[in-house]
């Protein structure tokens, strides 16, 4: 009974076959040898639930990818099968057999639940998960029989709860505001069995692949989790959070509902979060790809910087070759942006860190042979948007560069400092050197970088500059508009 010794194409409806089952289970999922062996042990009883349930008797198991379901194994009786061949092998899908994959899925057993099989022959099944040790779900046993019992709702409405029934159904005021509901809600008399579902509530059913009018249905059948009714009247409410199922993911409340003391059934509340998880999901692709791009900018910046790097190595004229030394340090100064927010992953950047870095970076570019020259950053730490970042570190590489220029012609010593003031809605930097100062001429010539900076600070910062300048050394003062990232 349990090995066929027929050919592999040509299997009896009654029998089920070992090998045939592992080599299945083995191309189609993933379990290991354990979990084989426990289907195999179920396997071998199908036939004895078949003598006491009667109908086609069924082992599934998901698919490694999750769409489908296959057959593992099957027995099926002679007199009173729906079935004219072996399907052992065969794929199932949701939209057919809707209680086979909420069973898999969350492990909550599917009791008459209609589903179309065979040629579109509609049953009922009744559908409980395989457990392995650990109480993972490794597959499904189902129970399938002819679709001519009377359906829930008949059942539902010629029961003797039926007055109530009508009582719940007709609370116009609070069907009214369900009908109108972003979540669903469905309703269910004293003796668990559904009385009223909202658009909402039937969407999500339907969504499911559910065939039935979910009014009239039972708790079990509709119910996210393994409780029964009598456990949630004895509770009074129970919560689950993250549920995913088929494409939704779902927050559920099952509640009871009393007046005056007397029960009179429970709610069934399901939030649906599905979108707010594809929108999530999306930001971290999105986010990965943001860091991606930082990453090769700021790879492909440095590949610019060592070219022209090589190429002022060649040049033997002083002028080019600090020029030269200018581009990188602008450059340089671009790309650590891309590197801070490749490493961080998040749009705020601690201008502190970066303008350190970033002097520290700079200094064999943009310091002259000769010059004893210390950097100094002190002051206040904060964040601020990327935009915003790498528009004052260009702008405070231009300032230092023109410090370095103009403060300590025929020095050899020389100091340049920074420091940062966070405000309410300005802040500021003050680059400051000891130098020998500049005057009025000098700055309308723009031995500052007067022009660019002054459009970078105006324009894109919605700051201002100002300019002290004295035998003693320069001052120069800029403040901006901090960003929405700031702490």
């Amino acid at each position: 009974m349990y090995n066929s010794a027929d050919s592999k194409n040509d299997y009896s409806l009654q029998s089920v076959d070992d090998a045939r089952l592992m080599g299945i289970v083995r191309k189609y999922t993933d379990l290991p040898r354990c979990d084989i062996d426990i289907l195999l042990e179920v396997s071998h009883t199908l036939y004895m639930v078949s003598e006491l349930e009667g109908g086609d008797i069924f082992i599934d198991c998901l698919s490694r990818d999750g769409q489908c379901a296959v057959v593992v194994a099957q027995y099926s009786p002679t007199d009173e099968s729906n079935y004219d061949h072996n399907i052992v092998g065969d794929p199932m899908y949701r939209h057919n057999e809707p209680g086979v994959f909420r069973t898999l899925e969350i492990g909550v057993p599917s009791r008459e639940l209609k589903a179309v099989v065979n040629h579109n022959i509609l049953i009922r099944q009744n559908v409980s998960a395989i457990k392995n040790a650990e109480g993972r779900i490794i597959g499904v046993l189902i129970v399938e029989r002819n679709l001519r019992e009377p359906s829930n709702r008949e059942s539902a409405e010629n029961s003797d709860e039926n007055p109530i029934y009508k009582t719940i159904y007709n609370a116009r005021e609070m069907q009214n505001i369900a009908e109108y509901m972003h979540d669903a809600m469905i309703r269910f008399n004293t003796m668990g069995v559904s009385v009223y579902a909202n658009p909402r509530a039937r969407q999500i059913y339907r969504g499911l692949d559910y065939k039935d009018d979910i009014v009239g249905m039972s708790f079990e059948n509709l119910a996210f989790g393994s409780y029964s009714f009598r456990e949630v009247v004895e509770k009074e409410r129970i919560e689950h959070t993250e549920i995913k199922i088929g494409k939704y993911f779902l927050n559920v409340l099952y509640a009871c509902i009393r007046d005056d003391d007397q029960f009179m059934g429970a709610v069934l509340l399901i939030k649906d979060t599905t979108q707010e998880k594809i929108n999530e999901k999306e930001l971290i692709l999105k986010s990965t790809a943001i860091d991606e791009i930082h990453h090769r900018v700021k790879n492909n910046l440095q590949t610019i910087v060592s070219l022209i790097r090589l190429q002022s190595r060649r040049i033997n004229h002083p002028e080019v070759r600090r020029v030269c030394g200018e581009i990188i340090s602008r450059i340089y100064s671009i790309s650590l942006t891309h590197e801070i927010l490749a490493q961080k992953g998040v749009d705020a950047i601690d201008i502190k860190e970066m303008l350190g870095r970033m002097v520290n970076g700079a200094k064999g570019y943009i310091i002259p042979d000769g010059l004893n020259l210390e950097l100094e950053i002190s002051g206040d730490s904060f964040t601020l948007q990327s935009d915003i970042a790498t528009t004052i570190a260009m702008v405070v590489n231009e300032l230092i560069q023109n410090c370095i220029k103009h403060a300590f012609v025929g020095r050899r010593d020389g100091r340049v400092s920074l420091v940062i003031s966070k405000g309410d809605m300005y802040s500021s930097i003050v680059v400051a050197d000891n130098g020998v100062g500049i005057d009025s001429t000098a700055e309308r010539a723009g031995s500052l970088g007067h022009k660019l900076v002054r459009s970078l600070v105006e324009d894109k910062l919605k700051g201002s500059i100002r300019v002290d300048s004295s035998g003693e050394g320069t001052q120069i003062f800029f403040d901006f508009i901090r960003g929405s990232a700031e702490n």
